[in-house]
């Protein structure tokens, strides 16, 4: 989980910074640490649940996840309305970019 926190602030700068090679990579990565939790969770009982240390992190990464699902689409769109005027189009990574924050899997 702490893995794919540091991987969500990595984005969080990334996004700011406006480097879609550098939210490319890190989306790959967050992939590969989503599928780690999963698995993972599915290992653990029930009781899991009721620690307040995990659900306090859980609820952080939720938040993180929307904040920079929420960034990224304003840093999309104000691209997107600047591209409108000089008519260029997107590239297949800058696409499947805003699909992946369009409709979020998490």
């Amino acid at each position: 989980m702490e893995a794919y926190e540091s991987l969500l602030h990595a984005e969080t700068q990334a996004i700011a910074a406006k480097h879609l090679d550098t939210i490319e990579e890190i989306l790959e990565k967050k992939d590969d640490s989503l599928n780690f939790l999963v698995s993972a969770k599915e290992k653990l009982n029930d009781d899991y649940q009721l620690n307040p240390e995990i659900n306090s992190q859980v609820e952080r990464v939720l938040q993180l996840q929307q904040r920079n699902t929420k960034a990224f689409n304003k840093f999309f769109s104000e691209r997107s309305r600047k591209e409108k005027g000089l008519k260029e189009k997107l590239s297949s990574s800058e696409l499947r970019l805003r699909r992946t924050y369009q409709y979020p899997s998490l």
